[in-house]
């Protein structure tokens, strides 16, 4: 059986990792329906900053500007009640590579900009956390990975992956369609700096991630 927390950092990259100053900026990533939700609800027992950047980008499609440009791109029909609706917003940049890239341009310098100023706010902080946890699905995808120090993937196998977003209402058709524009989820594990299996039980899990915090 498989640990629920497999380091994948070498001696030499561990004590590089640990010699740099506080916060540090690390990475969250994984499949649709890992559970990176759920690593995220562990991380703020712990009393670690969390940002996800969905959220963030929920935030963001209030701004004028934005908003304007997701109108001239994808057209009117992504608005209900003059604002952006997120489900026919996705419909319409998930239908095809070239319009999630179209959203891409628009979301992300703005995405990453929120970001920036999050961590730098943690890090005036009276009490500097040790380390702070940003959530990207798309962390490897779009580059971003290269922003963080360390890059943590929630991984579940596609079955488990499956049954935890039908329970949540997706169809297949939507499951399928979502996957086709990431990576596989053993291609992130392959690239990640530790490998969170969350095929066992919530208190497993958060044993686990408790000793994993312990050590910064």
């Amino acid at each position: 059986m498989k640990k629920i927390v497999k380091a994948q950092l070498s001696p030499t990259r561990w004590v590089r990792l640990m010699s740099k100053k506080s916060p540090l900026k690390i990475g969250l990533t994984g499949g649709i329906g890992a559970g990176k939700s759920l690593a995220l609800k562990v991380f703020q027992e712990k009393r670690i900053p969390v940002l996800q950047t969905d959220l963030l980008g929920r935030q963001l499609l209030q701004d004028k500007q934005i908003k304007a440009r997701l109108v001239k791109t994808f057209g009117a029909g992504i608005l209900e009640e003059g604002q952006i609706d997120r489900p026919r917003l996705a419909q319409a940049a998930f239908q095809s590579p070239r319009h999630q890239k179209k959203l891409n341009a628009i979301m992300h310098p703005a995405v990453r900009l929120g970001v920036t100023r999050w961590i730098s706010e943690q890090a005036k902080k009276k009490s500097i956390p040790r380390l702070v946890v940003v959530e990207v699905p798309l962390l490897f995808e779009r580059g971003y990975y290269r922003f963080f120090d360390g890059i943590i993937s929630v991984s579940a196998n596609g079955l488990t992956r499956q049954k935890r977003l039908k329970k949540r209402g997706w169809s297949m058709a939507e499951i399928r369609q979502r996957e086709r524009l990431q990576w596989p989820q053993e291609r992130k594990n392959q690239k990640a700096d530790w490998v969170i299996y969350n095929q066992s039980s919530e208190k497993a899990l958060k044993y686990a991630l408790y000793q994993l915090v312990d050590q910064f």
